[in-house]
């Protein structure tokens, strides 16, 4: 029996086609300009924004969704939803210990380097890594990236992003995964430090966006701070636990994809330890 265990907060109406289809996750793109993403995945998936988990799910069988603002229809069949049932993707924050946070987000960037995938973007934390990328074509990606990195986070932050938008590889490249970690970054920042970075947020944003619907979703998700229950779990224990949890939630973002998890969360620590580019 099909049922609807949980639903994102970010879905919006309209008629979807299939984008792409796995063992776990339907991913449908919308009919109309925008081509936002919603994705129709099992039990085994985390909850998300755009993200539909459904119980009893065949991913081979779903071919069609419509989306109104209490029901879906999978396949022409109607299921209700239920207000109980809905993700909330946005953070609320309450007292924050800034040390204790910087502590954790050290430990964050530790364990990025020391368990992150040979292949991900953790080498622009720690130098040793680019021993992972010993082709020619691995030496010149790895530059590439530093340089724009290097730009990003100075004065020549257009020329940095458009140099490695849609970069890497996966149906996430992994430069989409880092501006989406600073994305993340600079919102958590705003509500932190009781600044206004809307102008940073939408520049970056609008720069990133590229052709891949799947990327620009993810980035637009990123950009209105709507964030994917593993990543939310990492923020809540960077903010309020300690480092016994902060690991345990690392891990979890860390099996997102080969790389998207770590290459994400690259972004977020090297945005928040530059954040005085920012405040």
């Amino acid at each position: 029996m099909i049922k609807i265990v949980n639903y994102g907060d970010n879905l919006g109406n309209g008629n979807y086609a299939i984008h792409s289809r796995f063992s776990r996750a339907v991913n449908f793109f919308s009919r109309d300009a925008t081509s936002r993403i919603i994705s129709v995945v099992n039990t085994e998936i985390d909850a998300g924004p755009v993200n539909i988990i459904i119980s009893g799910l065949n991913t081979g069988q779903i071919n069609s969704l419509f989306v109104d603002d209490n029901y879906i229809r999978l396949n022409g069949v109607k299921f209700t939803l239920n207000e109980s049932n809905r993700f909330k993707s946005d953070f609320d924050f309450g007292h924050v210990n800034i040390e204790r946070f910087d502590c954790n987000l050290n430990f964050f960037r530790t364990c990025l380097v020391k368990h992150s995938h040979p292949k991900s973007l953790a080498f622009l934390l720690d130098d040793k890594r680019k021993e992972n990328f010993n082709t020619s074509f691995g030496r010149e990606y790895v530059k590439r990236f530093q340089l724009a990195t290097k730009r990003i986070f100075c004065s020549e932050r257009i020329e940095g992003i458009k140099m490695i938008r849609g970069m890497g590889f996966g149906l996430t490249p992994s430069g989409d995964d880092f501006l989406s970690g600073i994305l993340i970054a600079l919102n958590i920042m705003q509500a932190l430090y009781c600044v206004d970075l809307t102008a940073s947020i939408n520049e970056i944003y609008k720069t990133a966006k590229g052709n891949n619907p799947l990327s620009n979703t993810f980035l637009k998700c990123a950009r209105d701070g709507l964030l994917f229950e593993r990543f939310k779990k990492l923020v809540h224990s960077l903010l309020y636990l300690g480092k016994e949890d902060v690991f345990d939630h690392v891990q979890d973002l860390l099996s997102v994809g080969s790389t998207s998890g770590a290459d994400q969360g690259v972004g977020f620590v090297m945005a928040f330890e530059r954040r005085l580019l920012w405040l």
